[in-house]
């Protein structure tokens, strides 16, 4: 319903109680939503009933190819026997920001691939922290 405020002196006074209105209503909101989107603290049944794997590599990245001032990585992490990719996550931790950058990744069922790309080649590069998850071959 929208409200109508006329003079100048109403606006004074309406003003902060309506902002106090909508930061309560909001704070509630959040507080609500927050308490509904938690997650549970025992780990997830269908997970286990899934046969859900999971491969974790910290690698140390380096350039393997050169174009001008800029170095360039491709990390694959194959699937193991009788396993497909079901998705992967990609990270980088410590170094210096900006040194690398993760430009794309990419699932298939036989693998899963993080490129990366060193700008100017400048600064210690850190870790790159890869998790596969893996399910068997249907």
């Amino acid at each position: 319903m929208p409200v109508t405020i006329r003079t100048l002196r109403t606006r004074r006074a309406i003003a902060p109680a309506l902002a106090a209105a909508l930061i309560a209503g909001g704070a509630a909101a959040v507080v609500a939503s927050g308490a509904a989107g938690s997650l549970p603290t025992a780990p997830p049944r269908d997970a286990a009933a899934a046969k859900l794997t999971v491969i974790s590599r910290t690698i140390a990245p380096a350039p393997t190819r050169n174009r001008g001032f800029d170095g360039f990585q491709t990390v694959t992490i194959p699937a193991p026997a009788g396993k497909v990719v079901l998705q992967g996550f990609a990270t980088l931790s410590g170094g210096d920001t900006g040194s690398v950058v993760i430009t794309s990744t990419s699932s298939r069922p036989s693998r899963y691939r993080v490129e990366l790309k060193f700008p100017g080649e400048n600064g210690t590069p850190g870790r790159l922290h890869v998790r596969v998850q893996l399910v068997p071959k249907a």
